[in-house]
């Protein structure tokens, strides 16, 4: 990827005889693009193109500034790093590839500065799948509702989808299947995005044991998913990571999948979902936080799933981790994985709110003590952090705010009384 200095250069040079044009809001089953990891400077973008080698990435805020083209590899995927840019401001993005494929406008907002005290919202979503029996309008409501960022919580794409993925060239394709789908192109042209994975990304259920037993077919599915979901500064295995939104809010992505020890084991204090590494990281993270609101992204939830896939099976790390959250201010935690919207409370008062699917099949709600709301429907999760208040939506299909909350620093501290 350019440096900063090489990016600043290249925008320096202005679009003097670049003919863009309006782009293809549809754009090409040979072609996409996605605008990831937004910081208060810049962001990343990621194109795929099935035939040119090269791609000239577009940016355009008032005045039109070009890049150099960009060279793709040999699986059609190339990224590039934007920095230098104002903090808290919206740009466009638009792709051209040397073989004539017009991609865009993609539309962007930069993070706001850490002591920028304006309202953000963040969009989550799970669980896609191209089959048109799953489709609905949900797309066009959460474009409509403009968030700043989109967190998506794995399962994006199904590659294990009959037939299943194995290799590179099959993993890579699933990708691009559901990223030139018209609903999710315009899902991804509406606002940036920051992934992380779940299970079907490279097999179902999968834990780290996985890795050595079916380590070519992990291999292919991770080196695909790294193309298609770059990085800033890209970490190897390391692809859980934190970011703030102003001054209100701060958010922890968590990796369930590559550090976990055996679904199966026994739940002692050697059994982990996310590994000491990531743990320590975690609890150091949230504890120095001086946002009012910490929002963490768990691809599993941390209760009330069928088996021991998610937190469930993991009982003895989750009470280490509700241990060290105690007195800590402003936590919500935010799941996927089981195919409806729940809103819960845990032990110490632990709040939780589940969603998705975005287009897959419905999942069975629980019931019992702790389970504050459920509803079986295709949905996204709006979270409004405004001042010292954060709103929580349940969107679906229609338009349908089907769940509202609202909640304030105190009412999301966990306590032991």
């Amino acid at each position: 990827m350019p440096t900063r200095r090489e990016w600043l250069r290249l925008v320096g040079a202005g679009a003097a005889g670049l003919a863009i044009g309006c782009a293809d809001s549809l754009g090409s089953p040979d072609a996409a693009a996605a605008v990831l990891e937004p910081t208060t400077d810049g962001f990343v973008v990621a194109v795929w193109a099935r035939h040119a080698t090269t791609v000239t990435v577009v940016l355009r805020a008032g005045a039109l500034l070009s890049l150099e083209p960009i060279p793709l590899a040999a699986g059609g995927s190339g990224a590039i790093e934007v920095t230098g840019l104002a903090a808290g401001t919206p740009y466009e993005i638009l792709v051209r590839t040397a073989d004539g494929i017009l991609l865009g406008p993609h539309r962007v907002r930069t993070s706001p500065a850490d002591d920028d005290r304006r309202a953000v919202r963040l969009a989550v979503a799970a669980d896609v799948d191209p089959n048109p029996e799953f489709e609905t309008d949900l797309v066009e409501h959460v474009v409509a509702a403009d968030p700043d960022l989109l967190v998506s919580l794995g399962d994006f794409p199904y590659t294990d989808n009959g037939p299943p993925a194995f290799d590179l060239a099959a993993y890579r394709e699933r990708h691009v299947e559901v990223r030139t789908l018209p609903r999710i192109r315009t899902l991804l042209s509406a606002m940036p995005v920051r992934a992380i994975y779940d299970d079907h990304e490279f097999r179902n259920d999968w834990d780290a044991s996985f890795v050595t037993t079916e380590s070519a077919r992990y291999a292919a599915a991770m080196t695909a998913w790294d193309e298609f979901f770059p990085l800033h500064e890209p970490r190897g295995e390391i692809r859980y990571r934190s970011w703030r939104m102003g001054a209100n809010v701060e958010c922890f992505l968590l990796d369930c999948r590559r550090f976990r020890s055996a679904n199966a084991a026994l739940d002692d204090a050697a059994k982990t979902m996310l590994g000491e590494t990531q743990r320590q990281w975690f609890l150091d993270g949230i504890a120095a936080s001086t946002a009012p609101f910490k929002l963490v992204f768990t691809s599993v939830p941390l209760d009330f799933a069928v088996g021991v896939d998610a937190w469930t099976g993991f009982r003895t790390e989750r009470q280490q981790l509700f241990d060290a959250l105690v007195g800590i201010p402003g936590i919500l935690f935010v799941s996927a994985d089981q195919h409806y919207f729940a809103a819960y409370r845990h032990a110490f008062g632990i709040r939780e709110i589940q969603i998705g699917p975005l287009a897959r099949g419905l999942g069975i709600p629980p019931v019992g003590p702790g389970v504050l709301f459920t509803a079986a429907r295709y949905n996204v999760g709006l979270l409004d952090v405004t001042g010292d208040r954060l709103a929580i939506t349940g969107l679906g299909a229609g338009g349908d705010r089907f769940y509202e909350e609202t909640l304030g620093p105190e009412e999301l501290t966990p306590r032991r009384t």
